[in-house]
């Protein structure tokens, strides 16, 4: 293929795609880099990356910024990350409406609110001010964790009362960050990893995954293209038999 090649059709692309964006560090080691120049290098690779996606018109795009084990790492790359963060949406944030993005803060709140008060304001504004904002949908995953989030999930429900036979599929969804999302279809990782790390686990159950060997830094437009391209070419049964689309036995 090359990238004059039309995309596949849109009903062979995938809905939601999220990317675990991994191998900055070791980018960096690898080119006698700081940290945080990866960072940089990997920010501008995870541009190209929602370019791809709303280029080809795949409507919600979820981005693993920062994890909540990530904070275990030294206080300079923390600072260094959410620094770029907060770099990246400002510059971005005209762009939102005139790119019709609605974006959308994953994961938890509060530890970004305490340490990092004017990220955290951004990211609010920017719920608020592109709420009404389509076609495309951009999660930002930032201190998330998959078991967090069930945890946060399920403490809501039980604050709002709900009875054990209440439990169910679509009541717990409804509490999840993606609430109102269709979930994953794609998960892309980088650097050769070949491990989800907990990124949306309940609703990435049918997810097919495909694992890049570069580093972030190194990925380029035509490496997401030829992601989604290796997705469109993949027969999903869910659950089914080959030949069966296997949609009738999503969330049972």
């Amino acid at each position: 293929m090359t990238p004059s090649d039309p995309p596949p059709s849109p009903e062979r692309l995938p809905k939601h795609v999220v990317l675990i964006p991994d191998g900055n560090g070791r980018w960096a080691t690898a080119n006698g880099k700081p940290v945080v120049e990866g960072h940089r290098q990997g920010a501008k690779a995870v541009e190209g990356f929602l370019r791809v996606c709303r280029d080809w018109h795949v409507p919600y795009a979820t981005i693993w910024g920062f994890s909540t084990e990530n904070w275990g790492r030294r206080r300079v790359e923390v600072e260094a990350i959410m620094h770029l963060v907060e770099l990246s949406l400002r510059r971005n944030r005209a762009n939102f409406g005139r790119d019709g993005v609605r974006f959308r803060h994953l994961g938890r709140r509060d530890r970004i609110a305490a340490q990092y008060p004017r990220l955290a304001k951004l990211i609010s504004r920017l719920e608020k001010d592109t709420a009404n904002n389509s076609p495309f949908t951009l999660n930002l995953a930032l201190d998330y964790g998959g078991r967090n989030e069930v945890v946060r999930a399920l403490q809501s429900l039980m604050a709002g009362g709900a009875a054990p036979d209440e439990l169910t599929w679509d009541a717990i969804a409804a509490h999840l960050d993606t609430a109102g999302q269709p979930d994953p279809d794609l998960v892309i990782r980088s650097s050769g990893e070949h491990r989800l790390s907990g990124i949306l686990p309940l609703q990435s159950v049918y997810a097919e995954i495909v694992f890049l060997p570069q580093f972030l830094p190194d990925l380029s437009e035509d490496d997401f293209r030829e992601a989604l391209r290796e997705f469109a070419h993949r027969e999903r049964r869910f659950g089914g038999r080959p030949g069966m689309t296997g949609g009738e036995f999503r969330g049972n």
